[in-house]
């Protein structure tokens, strides 16, 4: 069976990213939205997001916790907030202003988490 857009996504190697590489332009973020679609584009096109809801705070908080760990593994790191029944995500290649595929392949990833 063939892999989804996404799963593909999360296979790839999140790679160092020097503070002199450009961001992606909006029109390369839009089309690698389209292989993450819970995730949406910030009005200014320089950062992704995510909201999940759960049914309540430990399910949240096992959540967070799963992309934490993903996270430390991959050496890049969402800005989380969570609380009763929900988590909120946002990526952003901070060293850049900016999105990276980095920051994509990471949105990849924590969809392949248990949500």
């Amino acid at each position: 069976m063939p892999l989804s857009a996404a799963a593909t996504l999360a296979r790839e190697v999140i790679a160092p990213c020097p503070r002199n590489t450009p961001a992606l332009t909006r029109a390369e973020a839009e089309t690698l939205l389209a292989q993450i679609p819970n995730w949406t584009l910030s009005a200014d096109g320089t950062m992704l997001m995510r909201s999940c809801v759960l049914p309540d705070f430990a399910n949240a908080y096992a959540l967070v916790e799963r992309i934490a760990a993903l996270a430390e593994a991959a050496d890049h790191h969402p800005d989380i907030a969570f609380g009763w029944g929900y988590v909120r995500l946002t990526l952003q290649t901070h060293s850049i202003g900016g999105l990276h595929r980095n920051d994509f392949i990471m949105a990849a990833r924590i969809e392949t988490l248990p949500h």
